[in-house]
C-alpha cells in the first residue's frame, strides 16, 4: 500500500461521509482498484497499535472508537475502514475473505518500519486478521480478539447454499430491498439492540445511519450476508496456527457462540478474559474494563 493524499486533499466522496473518529486521517491504495481510507494518530511514541473492525450491515472504524481514543495518549494508533465500509471506496466488486487478509496485510506493512504492531480486531475482523498472519505472513507482536467469529461448533454454509443465497439477493433487487429495510433507524437500534446488555450509545446509531446511506452501501453487506466471508474450520485451518500471543476478551454473543475455546485452554500463548456482561461490544459497554485487560496483556508481553 502507498499514502494517497492526507485530509486536505479527500476526494468529494470522503467528503460526504463525516469522520467516525476526531482524528488525523489519510487515504491508502488497497490491494486493488481502490482506496482505504484510515484514522491515524501518531504524536505518541511506541509500537503501533493496529484496530480491524468487523463486518455487518453498518460497520466502520468507529465500532472500536473507545479503544482507539484510549490508546492514542500512549501508542501511534490506526483504524482503517475495510474496502466497502467507511470512508473507504464503496465499489469493490466480490471481496473474499483472502482479499480481506491481503489488505490488511498491506496496512501492517505500512505502519511497520521498525517493529510489529499489536492487533486489535473484532467479531469477523478476528478472521481477516488471522489469515493475515497465518496465509499472507504479516508480522504482528500480538493479537487481541474481541468476540471472535470462527469458535463455534457449527459451521458456515456450504459453498452451494452460499451460492443460492448470492442469487436470492441478486434477483430483481431483492437484497438492495432488504438492505432498504436493514438501514432503517428502527432496524438499526434492534440489531444493535442484540450486542448490547444496556443502552445503545446514539453515537453508533447516528452512523450508522449515515455510513449506510452512501452509494454503493449494500454491495459488502450483502457479500456479508450470502455467508461467503466466513471461514469453515476456522479453529484448524486460521487460529491454531497462530505463532503469537493471543488474548481473546467475550462473554455472550447473540450472534456467534464459542464452544471450541475449549480446544486453546491449555494453550500458554492463549489468554481468555470474559468481560461481563457484555453481548458483542465490551468496548463500548465496559470501556475501562477492556482497555485494561488489554494493557495487562501488553504488560506481560
Amino acid at each position: 500500500m502507498r499514502r494517497i493524499e492526507g485530509d486536505s486533499g479527500e476526494t468529494a466522496f470522503m467528503q460526504q461521509l463525516e469522520k467516525a473518529i476526531d482524528s488525523d486521517g489519510a487515504l491508502i491504495k488497497g490491494v486493488g482498484d481502490y482506496e482505504v481510507y484510515w484514522y491515524l494518530d501518531t504524536e505518541s511514541e511506541g509500537r503501533p497499535l493496529l484496530f480491524v473492525h468487523s463486518v455487518n450491515a453498518a460497520p466502520s472504524a468507529i465500532e472500536l472508537k473507545p479503544l482507539f481514543q484510549h490508546f492514542r495518549a500512549s501508542r501511534p494508533v490506526f483504524a482503517p475502514d475495510l474496502p466497502g465500509f467507511g470512508r473507504s471506496t464503496r465499489r469493490v466488486g466480490t471481496m473474499t475473505a483472502s482479499e480481506f487478509a491481503k489488505n490488511i496485510a498491506s496496512i501492517i506493512d505500512e505502519i511497520t518500519p521498525t517493529e510489529p504492531p499489536d492487533v486489535i480486531a473484532l467479531s469477523l475482523g478476528c478472521e481477516f486478521v488471522a489469515r493475515a498472519v497465518v496465509e499472507c505472513g504479516a508480522t504482528v507482536r500480538s493479537l487481541t480478539f474481541i468476540s471472535p467469529t470462527g469458535f463455534s461448533r457449527r459451521q458456515p454454509p456450504p459453498p452451494q447454499a452460499q451460492k443460492r443465497l448470492k442469487r436470492l439477493f441478486d434477483f430483481a433487487g431483492f437484497g438492495r430491498g432488504a438492505f432498504k429495510l436493514l438501514r432503517l433507524e428502527r432496524s438499526i437500534r434492534y440489531f444493535y439492540g442484540m450486542n448490547f446488555s444496556g443502552f445503545v450509545p446514539n453515537e453508533l446509531v447516528t452512523y450508522a445511519l449515515k455510513t449506510t446511506r452512501q452509494p454503493s452501501a449494500h454491495d459488502m453487506p450483502l457479500q456479508f450476508l450470502s455467508m461467503g466471508l466466513f471461514t469453515a474450520n476456522a479453529v484448524e485451518s486460521l487460529y491454531s496456527k497462530l505463532d503469537v500471543p493471543v488474548l481473546v476478551l467475550f462473554d455472550k454473543d447473540p450472534n456467534v457462540s464459542f464452544e471450541l475455546f475449549e480446544k486453546f485452554e491449555a494453550n500458554p500463548a492463549w489468554q481468555f478474559k470474559r468481560i461481563a456482561p457484555s453481548l458483542g461490544m465490551p468496548q463500548w459497554e465496559h470501556p475501562e474494563e477492556t482497555a485494561g485487560a488489554i494493557e495487562a496483556f501488553f504488560g506481560a508481553l
